[in-house]
């Protein structure tokens, strides 16, 4: 299973990305939208865990956009702002993290979404 991180903290990515290693992912890293789309297109996804803001543009607009390829993409959106996990909510992206969050909860939001899916 492949997962795809989109965050422009590069110490949280990392750790993300050690965390999805040891937990049976190969992870890729990208710290923007741009870098994002270009691993996208070099190869498919089981999951994408993306932050909000990024330098260069969206992360809801970048997971809707990605769901548009690949409609079983598992997408959990992280986000130290409230508002941004509201919007990503109101446009039907429900699995969502507040930053700081504990690794148990993601752990169990990556179970729950990819169910049955390994």
């Amino acid at each position: 299973m492949r997962a795809l991180i989109v965050d422009d903290d590069i110490a949280l990515s990392h750790l993300l990305s050690r965390c999805l290693g040891l937990w049976g992912w190969v992870p890729d890293e990208a710290p923007r939208v741009s870098a994002a789309l270009e691993f996208f297109k070099q190869g498919s996804y089981d999951l994408l865990l993306c932050d909000v803001d990024l330098p260069d543009g969206d992360g809801i607009t970048l997971s809707r956009a990605l769901l548009k390829v690949n409609p079983f993409l598992a997408v959990v959106i992280i986000s130290g702002n409230p508002e941004n996990l509201r919007r990503a909510r109101k446009v039907g992206l429900a699995s969502c993290l507040r930053k700081p969050f504990s690794l148990d909860d993601l752990r169990a939001l990556i179970d729950l979404k990819c169910a049955g899916e390994s």
